[in-house]
């Protein structure tokens, strides 16, 4: 015999009281209704607290996401700022690099006129400029650096096209320059050897101007004699100046003779390795002494009034084959300073 119980289905009210005069609201539930009621209200508490859970970390994660998005966008904004920066330091670097190469092309002008005007002076183109032109050449870099002073204008960027223009001039310029570069170079270490010559030749002529004062009294040549009136031959250059100053040797060479006569004064000789001689009269002192080897520009002693002399000047005399010639022929007479 079986024993068996059936478990009875309990129920439930719900009373739900309203405020005021309204009637109350019964809910009757059974145990298994309540039970599934309530497992209901249960995993919809946990679904909410996982949703809940879960969007809070998707906030989260959006919030990281939007702050490296704002960090990756100023970074961006700073990369592209530098960028530009950048551009335009190269574009101001282009314009410099393209001012040079004018400069360059300048200088390379200036270079062909120097070898020009050095062949000139070493084919005796020219007198009484001296090796002193050679130095007119300036190396100052007149076009590296302008004044901001006393400038304007709109702001106009330079197009694609301006920038390709200036990029290819600037490079046909210094493409020219370099290829032009090594001919030049070679005509000019010529030019040099011809120069060197040219200056070694100009240390043994006569070409120094023997004294301070650039004052010339008396010419070389006819002339009415200071003492007696008569015409007659004046064969030196007489040069002003005051008792003391100091008398330079007008070329290398070696003193042959140094010494006093009644017609010259203290008077000094130096023959030249060119085969002119020059003779130096009325010399308040003499400083060298005979067999005496002198360079061009040293000093042989001080201007004065001795000997045949109506006042303190030098008697300067060049002497070829023998034969007295008019100094200024080789002399270069120094150009006058501005203060003077």
């Amino acid at each position: 015999m079986k024993l068996g119980f059936k478990r009875k289905n309990q129920r439930y009210t719900v009373l739900f009281v309203p405020e005021g005069s309204q009637p109350v609201f019964r809910l009757k539930l059974t145990s298994t209704y309540l039970v599934a009621g309530i497992a209901t209200a249960v995993l919809l508490l946990v679904t909410a607290l996982v949703l809940f859970t879960l969007n809070r970390s998707h906030a989260f994660k959006i919030a990281a996401l939007e702050t490296r998005l704002s960090a990756s966008s100023e970074q961006l904004q700073a990369t592209v700022s530098d960028k530009e920066q950048e551009i335009d330091r190269l574009l101001l670097q282009l314009m410099e690099l393209s001012e040079k190469s004018k400069v360059l092309e300048t200088k390379m002008t200036e270079l062909e006129k120097l070898e020009a005007e050095l062949k000139s002076i070493t084919n005796g183109e020219r007198k009484g400029s001296g090796i002193q032109s050679a130095s007119a050449l300036s190396w100052e870099n007149s076009g590296s650096e302008q004044s901001t002073e006393g400038m304007g204008g709109e702001l106009i960027p330079l197009s694609e096209e301006d920038i390709d223009s200036l990029l290819e001039e600037t490079r046909e310029s210094i493409s020219a320059s370099l290829e032009e570069m090594p001919a030049l170079q070679a005509r000019l270490e010529q030019t040099k050897e011809a120069v060197t010559e040219y200056k070694e030749m100009m240390r043994i002529l006569p070409t120094f101007w023997p004294a301070d004062s650039l004052k010339t009294t008396s010419p070389f040549g006819k002339r009415q004699d200071p003492f007696t009136g008569r015409l007659t031959l004046h064969n030196g250059l007489d040069i002003k100046g005051s008792t003391g100053d100091s008398i330079y040797a007008a070329a290398d060479g070696t003193v042959t003779d140094a010494g006093y006569s009644s017609s010259r004064g203290n008077y000094v000789t130096i023959r030249h390795p060119s085969g002119l001689s020059t003779n130096y009269l009325h010399l308040n002192e003499i400083s060298t002494a005979k067999g005496e080897e002198v360079k061009q520009g040293d000093v042989i002693g001080t201007l004065g009034s001795t000997g045949r002399s109506t006042g303190p000047h030098l008697h300067f005399e060049v002497v070829k084959n023998g034969v007295m010639v008019d100094p200024e022929i080789y002399l270069i007479k120094p150009e006058k300073d501005e203060d003077e």
